[in-house]
């Protein structure tokens, strides 16, 4: 119908008992537009409501990734600006479309038209862009590994993609965290779960094995107390099972890592995400095979 409105308003033969007709049509088009973008709006900001902690600690993982510059305004404001963009042009569609409804005049029908194609197509790429940050900050996440705690699987400088929405830990993922609990507030961590709820942990001469599996050589009997302590296990023993919630998280790099031989085990909810993809630099893109160095 779009097109043969625009043909008829290029042929000027629009007659004007159908003036009414066509403005009738914009009318309808515009607020039914506006009302499923407002929609989507509310969906949106009830979302960041009720995640906001989450949807802070995304904003400034991401940041630095995305913007590649220094942000000029708080990371979580960024994505407000794209909420209140839409919204401010889904309001002024609703409030142009009541106004020119009343504009009866054969005469203002092409100007209506062009009104309501810049509309469209304002409305369209504040869209697109809110989407797109929704998609960023909470279903995949793009990330810049600073650090040399993953080598040699991954390695400093190496950007990567952060999968999180509905993830449930296992081992072996590579996953980021959240340092605020474990004594660094402003920094996230990559590390790999090595052991997860309900397994059973050994500790024999420095050795600590996941049930068959070895997962460090040199750990000390501090480091083994410490992480029994983050666990609330005051006994004197060398095998306990992990309990619920709880991970064991440590660096490929195992020379050179700060992971839960210094902090202890860590709860479920400090886990961002997985790393499902690298796809910078391009020359190593995919996913890297596991390389621990111990």
């Amino acid at each position: 119908m779009k097109k043969i409105y625009k043909k008829y308003l290029d042929k000027a033969i629009i007659k004007e008992s159908e003036s009414l007709i066509w403005q009738k049509y914009i009318f309808k088009e515009t607020i039914f537009d506006a009302g499923i973008k407002l929609v989507f709006l509310i969906f949106f900001i009830t979302y960041c409501y009720y995640n906001y902690d989450k949807f802070v600690k995304l904003t400034n993982l991401t940041a630095d990734t995305i913007l590649n510059h220094e942000v000029f305004i708080n990371p979580e404001a960024y994505y407000f600006v794209w909420l209140i963009v839409l919204g401010s042009i889904c309001l002024i569609g609703l409030i142009g479309a009541s106004i020119l409804f009343k504009v009866l005049k054969k005469s203002y029908l092409k100007k209506i038209y062009i009104g309501y194609k810049i509309y469209d197509l304002l409305s369209f790429i504040a869209s697109i862009c809110v989407i797109i940050n929704f998609i960023i900050l909470f279903i995949i996440t793009p990330v810049t590994i600073d650090g040399r705690s993953m080598e040699q699987t991954y390695h400093d400088g190496d950007k990567v993609l952060l999968w999180h929405f509905g993830y449930e830990p296992k081992n072996d993922d590579v996953v980021v965290i959240d340092a605020a609990n474990y004594n660094d507030p402003n920094h996230f961590y990559i590390k790999r779960i090595v052991a997860s709820p309900n397994d059973t942990l050994y500790y024999r001469d420095g050795y600590l094995y996941n049930g068959k599996d070895l997962i460090e050589k040199r750990l000390t009997i501090l480091e083994w107390e410490h992480i029994k302590l983050s666990l609330d296990i005051t006994e004197n023993i060398y095998e306990i099972v992990m309990p619920n919630d709880s991970y064991l998280v440590f660096g490929d790099n195992r020379l050179n890592s700060t992971d839960s031989r210094t902090f202890g085990a860590i709860n479920k909810d400090d886990i961002i995400g997985k790393v499902i993809l690298r796809y910078y630099p391009f020359s190593d893109f995919g996913i890297p095979d596991k390389q621990v160095i111990f």
